[in-house]
């Protein structure tokens, strides 16, 4: 296949992602998508599930279909004949819809390995040349997966070198998946950033300290923000840690800011105790430039991330961050903010030291020199046009 000549029409790329929930993940696919529109060499085309927040956000470059909406697959539960007949609709919609599209290039976003490989399996079946984008590419039973070692058994013996190549989102992630999944294929890296307004207000706080840096804090305010969810985000084991040592009230008070499955359960907690309630409490959704102006530190406490978007946004605004040790946090932090998974006890020593506003000074100014660096909008704009150059090579390969 040749590439189009100048004056022909822009290739068409089709980027598909059959995520019911609107996750860090699918934010970055689209900037991903709107960057590569921008430049346009290539027409960027969503195919997204019906009713999801990234079908409304990709509505400018919609597929001529949707995958079936998640409220349809729901109602069939977990067994095995479901799971079946939901995979084989998204099979055969994404077919219908890469017939039509003709697209020289499919993209597929799935969270971790092995979340959607119906989509990589057709579109090979098809003919397609594809690529998948992933955040996490740690072994299952890393991450405490089910099967684990089944599934890290199907990565290293099939999906490892099923694509024609991987996108993920730091160099590191790149290096460690080829050594254990064995991958052949060539490994690109993308670097998460955050929201163009997040980014000017970084550039223009640059360099400046404000009073609440550089003044002594008896009792920093902690935030923990974005989906409150137990398992991934770690908050059953802080929850855990912070009921059984409300001698902490004179110290800090902790905000839990955002919505999820987990809410429920830390209003019941928090309601139960009157001790805890002094200090710790949960507040809706918010501006993430505002809770992080009315805090002192981010706590992530999660058992996996990706690279999280929250910590690159507390990195630009010049907010300590303190973090569970994990691939896409080491890549950032300074190994002084982060502590093993489930250490509670070493996460607040931690914090404990930020009440010292020279320590809290060199934390933001190493992390905002970082984000600059490796995260920053140019950062992320300069590397979508190299990835590209490199995957319209890989189309016509």
């Amino acid at each position: 296949m040749s590439k189009p000549s100048a004056g022909h029409d822009a290739e068409r790329w089709l980027f598909v992602d059959g995520a019911a929930d609107l996750g860090g993940h699918e934010i970055m696919l689209m900037r991903l998508v709107e960057e590569i529109g921008a430049h346009g060499a290539v027409t960027p085309i969503v195919l997204a599930r019906a009713g999801s927040g990234l079908r409304e956000r990709a509505a400018a470059f919609r597929a001529p279909q949707d995958l079936p909406a998640a409220s349809r697959i729901d109602r069939f539960g977990a067994d095995s004949l479901a799971f079946i007949v939901h995979a084989m609709r998204d099979a055969w919609t994404f077919a219908r819809v890469a017939f039509r599209v003709k697209a020289t290039l499919c993209i597929i976003a799935e969270g971790c390995l092995l979340a959607q490989p119906i989509f990589a399996m057709v579109a090979r079946l098809l003919g397609q040349r594809v690529v998948v984008y992933v955040p996490l590419l740690e072994p299952s039973r890393t991450l405490g997966f089910g099967r684990g070692r089944t599934r890290d058994a199907l990565v290293q013996y099939f999906y490892a070198n099923l694509p024609h190549a991987w996108i993920t989102i730091t160099q590191e992630q790149a290096t460690e998946f080829a050594a254990w999944a064995r991958v052949r294929r060539p490994i690109f890296s993308l670097p998460n950033t955050v929201a163009k307004s997040i980014d000017r207000i970084a550039r223009s706080d640059a360099g400046q300290e404000s009073d609440g840096h550089t003044s002594v804090r008896p009792a920093l305010r902690i935030l923990v923000l974005g989906r409150l969810e137990s398992h991934q985000k770690g908050l059953d084991q802080l929850m855990d840690f912070l009921s059984a040592r409300n001698a902490l009230v004179h110290a800090l008070t902790i905000s839990f800011v955002g919505s999820g499955p987990f809410e429920s359960e830390l209003r019941r907690r928090i309601g139960e105790s009157p001790a805890l309630g002094k200090w710790v409490c949960v507040r809706p959704w918010a501006n993430p430039v505002e809770a992080m102006r009315e805090h002192d530190v981010l706590l992530i406490t999660s058992r996996y991330e990706g690279v999280p978007l929250v910590m690159l946004e507390a990195m630009a605004l010049g907010m300590p961050v303190v973090s569970t040790d994990l691939p896409g946090t080491r890549a950032f932090l300074p190994a002084q903010c982060l502590f093993p998974v489930g250490d509670m006890e070493r996460a607040f020593d931690i914090i404990a030291t930020l009440r010292d506003p020279q320590v809290r000074g060199d934390f933001i100014r190493r992390n905002r020199a970082t984000y600059a660096a490796r995260a920053s909008a140019d950062v992320f704009t300069a590397r979508v046009s190299a990835l590209t150059t490199e995957l319209r090579g890989l189309a016509y390969r």
